[in-house]
């Protein structure tokens, strides 16, 4: 296993017995970084000197289509003669404990760094590891809290899809996978870079709130390359309304329509939000009279922000008619919803 490479340098230069490299014992980075170890600068007044690179002690491996390991090193690991450096391209191996089906990658990559002149003698070597852990991707969308990102979703949301986001990582010749949990093979599926949840996860009676994690991940080659880990959290579908909801009978009574004189102000009931432990709180979206947005330059209308409740102030300048308000509910999960009451006004 050995890769070369030439560093052209002045004839007039005397090559030195015995150099030295200055490598550093180990090298970190990241799966789909990469990093560049300068030689030192005085090695520019050496003749004619190359460079080649030993693999031999780190253990080659069979990765399948007829591609080994000490492939992927030479092609990998580069010396740079105009930067007088060497090159380490992470995105073309693997992280490091990585596991296949059928093989794993060592813990570290040993490389030696061999150095010679012009005509072959031996006037440095030295060696080096590298330790490549594995990368990072992402979910786009998902809030942050806690130990991990997480996401609200509703029973029997079909719609629900998380996208894979790879953070620059090439994909090109690998693939996303799920990674297998007890009890959650029915959970999810992935298709590209897209996760769809199943119709059938989380609570059967869809009553219960439940929670569970998710683990994409990265493969090169049947190896993991990238992942992460996030929270999903299944909740009971959200009844917003002004009026009465009734969880145990699924019985909904809609008072949405409230027959008031006009110019003597009103105060509703509270708009009912199931379940209430998602209560959070409320804002006005809009006001329309007969069909036709209302301007209230007067401020006659309000939403009190922690219960909901609407309230129109006593004013001679209403005049009779329909005005639906729209309110909005925020929840503790992030999700909104919106809701109308209408208020239709008369002489009274």
């Amino acid at each position: 296993m050995l890769g070369s490479a030439s560093s052209c340098k002045k004839e007039t230069a005397a090559i030195p017995s015995e150099i030295s490299l200055s490598l550093p014992s180990q090298v970190g980075i990241r799966y789909g970084e990469t990093q560049e170890i300068h030689l030192p600068k005085d090695l520019s007044a050496s003749t004619g000197l190359t460079f080649s690179f030993d693999f031999s002690q780190t253990a080659d491996i069979n990765l399948g289509n007829g591609s080994k390991l000490s492939d992927k090193l030479n092609q990998a690991i580069k010396y740079d003669s105009e930067k007088q450096s060497i090159l380490i391209n992470s995105a073309l191996l693997y992280p490091n404990g990585a596991q296949s089906s059928s093989a794993r990658i060592p813990d570290d990559y040993n490389v030696t760094v061999i150095a010679k002149e012009s005509h072959g003698t031996v006037v440095g070597k030295e060696n080096f590891s590298i330790k490549i852990t594995a990368g990072s991707i992402a979910i786009k969308g998902l809030k942050s809290g806690g130990e991990l990102p997480y996401s609200y979703v509703l029973y029997g949301d079909q719609s629900t899809d998380f996208e894979i986001d790879p953070l620059g990582l090439p994909i090109d010749g690998a693939s996303f996978h799920l990674v297998k949990k007890d009890g959650q093979e029915n959970i999810a599926s992935i298709a590209g870079t897209h996760i769809k949840l199943s119709k059938d996860a989380g609570d059967p009676e869809k009553k219960a709130e439940k929670s569970f994690e998710l683990t994409p991940e990265l493969r090169k080659d049947g190896f993991p390359v990238a992942s992460t880990t996030f929270r999903v959290i299944l909740i009971p579908q959200i009844k917003f309304l002004f009026g009465q909801y009734y969880p145990d009978l699924n019985l909904t009574i809609d008072f949405s329509l409230i027959h008031i004189g006009l110019s003597n102000g009103y105060v509703s009931a509270a708009p009912t939000l199931y379940p209430e432990n998602y209560k959070s709180t409320f804002e006005l979206v809009s006001i329309q009279k007969d069909g036709v947005a209302f301007d209230d330059s007067e401020k006659l209308f309000s939403v009190n922000a922690q219960t909901g409740t609407v309230s129109v102030k006593k004013s001679d300048s209403l005049k009779a008619g329909s005005y639906k308000v729209t309110v909005k509910a925020l929840t503790t999960t992030g999700l909104e919803f919106t809701t109308n009451l209408t208020l239709a006004m008369s002489e009274g």
